[in-house]
């Protein structure tokens, strides 16, 4: 019988009976027959069940194993997203609000700044206003005919005289501080004038820049970092407990692996077990059944051609005598006609 199948024979009783045995030792060989082919029954019912159990934890281990695989693929792949995405999203809100604080820092420093500015350029544009009113003053105090003397005497005024002799030496004579005067009044009249526009178009461009630095109210970005910061702390949060639910999940997944694998690795050798009783049994039966003496079988006591020289011949018969009549013992009829097939 083939231990690796165990579906396909059915096990048999041996060849005599109660009725054919004629000794007492036939009867208990016949008994203990009987007992063989009863046990023999019993182990390949058994090894049924064993290939049964076996062929399930199979399947189970087929189930388990895609279980493991799937849930692994599952809890990597959460894994990975929290080491790509949920950590470096993390560390970003976090340099983010180091960023906009910053940038808050630096916008109130600048708005300060810009404050200052405007107001020392209001400041000047009020004092080149007064600049500019004594500028005209001082324009008209030239301009006034009872200055007239005095501007002739300063040199800026070349009056009725055409003497050109007498304005030289008028020149000659003139204090040594007085010689640019006239240059010097021409600058207090018309520079006045040009730092009132300049101081004008600073005091504008400053009072623009205000505006447009408060318009952009950067202060909003802090609201807008603390929503995502939010978010981002949601989203991890979320990914974090997936991953914790997966690595239990995936625990859970190895630890059934693990008892499906040891239920496997049992069955098997269980099963190898059983086969191996099946077997024993069945080879012990099929010689108490089918025995048959082959000490000599190529003697040449049967007929068949022999050695007729060989002068231990008879020897080698009488042995044969013996076998057969020993195998008498085991069944009730001749070794030719006591068969066993599955």
């Amino acid at each position: 019988m083939s231990i690796e199948s165990s579906g396909s024979k059915e096990p048999q009783n041996g060849n005599c009976s109660d009725a054919e045995a004629k000794t007492a030792t036939q009867k208990n060989i016949h008994q203990i027959k009987e007992d063989y082919c009863k046990k023999l029954k019993i182990k390949v019912t058994e090894l049924n069940e064993n290939e049964v159990i076996h062929d399930g934890a199979v399947m189970m281990y087929a189930k388990k194993k895609c279980t493991f695989v799937k849930t692994e693929k599952n809890y990597l792949l959460v894994r990975n997203l929290e080491l790509k995405i949920g950590v470096e999203l993390i560390q970003a809100s976090n340099e983010i609000k180091k960023n906009v604080a910053t940038y808050i820092t630096q916008n109130d420093a600048l708005v300060a700044a810009l404050k200052a500015v405007v107001k020392t350029a209001k400041e000047a544009k009020l004092k080149f206003g007064e600049l500019r009113e004594a500028a005209g003053k001082l324009d008209g105090c030239r301009k006034d005919s009872c200055n007239s003397v005095q501007i002739k005497i300063l040199g800026c005024s070349d009056g009725d005289d055409c003497n050109d002799n007498h304005k030289q030496e008028e020149t000659a004579k003139r204090p040594e501080p007085c010689r640019d005067v006239c240059h010097i009044l021409d600058d207090l009249i018309t520079v006045p004038d040009s730092l009132s526009q300049d101081i004008d178009i600073i005091f504008n461009a400053a009072a623009e820049i205000v505006g447009i630095q408060s318009f952009s109210n950067i202060k909003t970005l802090e609201k807008f970092q603390q929503d995502f910061s939010t978010n981002a702390k949601d989203f991890d949060d979320l990914v974090q407990a997936q991953m914790t639910n997966g690595g239990l999940s995936l625990k859970k997944a190895q630890e059934d692996l693990v008892l499906v694998v040891k239920s496997l690795t049992q069955s098997g050798y269980a099963l190898y077990n059983k086969r191996n009783e099946v077997g024993t049994i069945d080879k012990t039966k099929d010689y108490l059944c089918c025995h048959e003496c082959k000490c000599l079988a190529d003697c040449g006591c049967d007929g068949e051609k022999g050695d007729d020289d060989n002068r231990l011949k008879k020897c080698k018969c009488d042995i044969c005598d013996i076998c057969k009549e020993v195998t008498e013992i085991y069944s009730c009829e001749s070794p030719s006609n006591n068969t066993y097939s599955d």
